[in-house]
């Protein structure tokens, strides 16, 4: 079973660098970026200046949004809301609608308890958003999470007083908390050494919470390595409530192991993303439906082997070379 792309639209955006580091490499790269609508991509980059601010392509047209932030090396989180599109960096938040020309501040009522808060763009509902964390300062390590509530009637977002990482039991989350309350919530000092599973995605959908841990046996980085990927629905607290779909002892197959995944913007699908070549998918990405959980191929248009697949809302695609060009196309089955 296959999904194939027809391109119906190419645009080169000039003068902007759209991905830094391609998210193959590590679990918090390119993943700052969503589809609003099915001819509609927003994207956190930079331009020509070094500039940091945000993309909107919309209808073959585009702008650049420069936004000034604090601490130019901090992570700035971009989130799709029914009200705009929010950007949060450390203790500031701004907005933007589709018609306004600049971002507007937001009061943040009570800030996010992490040290550091990742680029990875995180699907919400009913004004409730997901925010993928570290729980330390542990290299690219994508490893808790927490919430935020956006009132936009009040135009403030709050911060829920947790920083949780996922865990496989209850009776691991125990360990692990009384470890870290013994050692005066410093983690470098805790006892307990937990093995954190790396948080390539998380959505709440139908008021359930659902997560991507992603797998690498041999990290280009130096990260922690991981033998399992798993899709997985979890309690509030991180610990998992079922398994869905994955697979596990990957250190066991032959050839370099990992994968990174996104939800699409539309909730209908996770884009897996190989790290290398080596194993039977070759590293190309596939597409798993979230509905039956079929694991489709993508045959991309041709003259465009080499893009990837960023992100699908309503059955269309957006593709790009993770350098200067965005392609929409169609999906079909087949």
């Amino acid at each position: 079973m296959g999904i194939k792309l027809e391109k119906l639209l190419e645009r080169q955006i000039e003068g902007i660098a759209l991905f830094e580091v391609s998210y193959k490499y590590a679990p918090i790269y390119a993943k700052n970026h969503f589809a609003r609508a099915k001819d509609e991509f927003v994207i956190y980059c930079s331009d020509s200046e070094k500039n940091k601010g945000v993309l909107w392509l919309k209808n073959n047209e585009y702008r650049f949004i420069p936004i000034n932030t604090e601490d130019r090396r901090s992570a700035n989180l971009l989130i799709n809301t029914d009200d705009g599109i929010i950007l949060i960096s450390k203790n500031r938040a701004w907005k933007m609608g589709e018609d306004d020309k600049e971002f507007i501040p937001i009061n943040i009522e009570s800030p996010c308890i992490a040290e550091n808060i990742t680029e990875i763009s995180t699907l919400g509902e009913r004004g409730k958003y997901p925010v993928i964390c570290r729980v330390s300062m542990e290299t690219m390590a994508a490893n808790s999470f927490t919430f935020f509530k956006y009132d936009k009637d009040e135009n403030k977002i709050k911060f829920e007083d947790i920083l949780q990482p996922v865990f496989t039991t209850e009776n691991t989350m125990k360990k692990f908390f009384d470890s870290l309350f013994e050692a005066e919530g410093l983690y470098h000092k805790m006892d307990f050494n937990y093995n954190y599973p790396q948080i390539g995605s998380m959505m709440i959908k139908d008021d359930a919470i659902y997560a991507f841990l992603e797998a690498d046996i041999v990290n280009p980085v130096g990260l922690s390595s991981y033998k399992y990927y798993w899709y997985v629905e979890i309690t509030k607290d991180g610990v998992y409530k079922k398994k869905i779909w994955g697979a596990e002892r990957l250190d066991k197959l032959q050839g370099k192991r990992g994968v990174r995944g996104k939800f699409s913007t539309d909730k209908k699908y996770l884009i897996i993303s190989p790290i290398f070549k080596t194993d039977e998918w070759k590293g190309k990405q596939k597409l798993l439906r979230l509905s039956d959980l079929e694991l489709l191929d993508i045959t991309l248009p041709r003259g465009y082997s080499k893009f990837r697949v960023t992100d699908i809302f309503d059955e269309h695609a957006f593709i790009s070379d993770e350098v200067n060009k965005i392609i929409l196309c169609k999906m079909t089955e087949g």
